[in-house]
């Protein structure tokens, strides 16, 4: 047999596929601190019936926490001195999710890697 249809290749890429996962839960667990949402950067145009906001050069800009709560999208206002300690909590968020989703696709490749091993132990057990 050769490629991934030896039991012993097919453990080694559960193996690296552990590790990978193992790095990525580990990852998750060092973040202390997340906060749910994206930062946006908006300008707006003031209700001044003359200003140069009116002629194309909007006034910001102003910085927003985008998030989802409920369904409902959501924008809550970012103080310019919150911005940086905003911008880190919503990165940590943004890497925890990803993080996730990127272990539930290894688990997924393992479980198959498994039956796959399972299969071809089996076919060989009734071949003797």
């Amino acid at each position: 047999m050769t490629g991934m249809r030896d039991p012993s290749r097919m453990r080694q890429r559960a193996g690296k596929l552990q590790r990978e996962r193992y790095r990525l839960e580990n990852e998750n667990l060092r973040i202390r601190d997340m906060i749910k949402g994206t930062v946006i950067k908006h300008y707006k145009k003031c209700g001044r019936k003359v200003c140069i906001c009116r002629e194309g050069k909007l006034h910001g800009p102003y910085w927003y926490l985008s998030f989802k709560e409920a369904d409902k999208s959501n924008l809550k206002y970012i103080n310019i001195k919150d911005l940086p300690r905003i911008v880190r909590l919503a990165g940590n968020y943004k890497r925890f999710q990803s993080n996730i989703t990127k272990i539930n696709r290894i688990n997924r490749q393992i479980t198959e890697l498994m039956g796959d091993i399972r299969e071809i132990l089996l076919s060989r057990r009734g071949k003797k």
